[in-house]
């Protein structure tokens, strides 16, 4: 059995690999510059909005939280991390029409085995609750 190539098909193969080839090139090389994140997901927008306010406005830590925090020796870099690498439980977050809503986030192989509630307004997002999980 023999074999026919199309040399017209080959030609336009050839042609559409060094396109996408150079696609993706140009690709890599404009988002390697910037420093974007895709986030898609619902958990993802959540944690980013929270780091966001964090960065531009206020984060802050309610008073009982705080004295859990030195009572159990929890640094801040724990809720640190936990803010990016954090699962975020939308079936327990409280939001609706308030301008305050609530939510709660759950800890990952990567981040100290700790969950919070972060209730997250326009311009200040506060840490409600802290417990430690096992």
């Amino acid at each position: 059995m023999r074999l026919y190539y199309n040399p017209a098909f080959l030609k336009r193969l050839f042609f559409y690999s060094i396109g996408i080839g150079m696609g993706i090139f140009l690709v890599t090389k404009i988002n390697s510059n910037k420093k974007s994140t895709f986030d898609y997901f619902g958990d993802d927008r959540v944690l980013k909005s929270i780091r966001n306010i964090k960065n531009e406005y206020s984060f802050e830590y309610d008073e009982a939280v705080q004295t859990y925090m030195v009572e159990n020796k929890i640094d801040t870099n724990a809720v640190n991390t936990l803010l990016f690498d954090g699962n975020v439980i939308l079936t327990k977050a409280n939001r609706g029409k308030q301008k305050c809503n609530t939510f709660h986030i759950e800890p990952t192989e990567k981040t100290a085995q700790i969950s919070i509630d972060v209730k997250r307004c326009d311009s200040v997002a506060t840490v409600v609750k802290l417990q430690i999980t096992k």
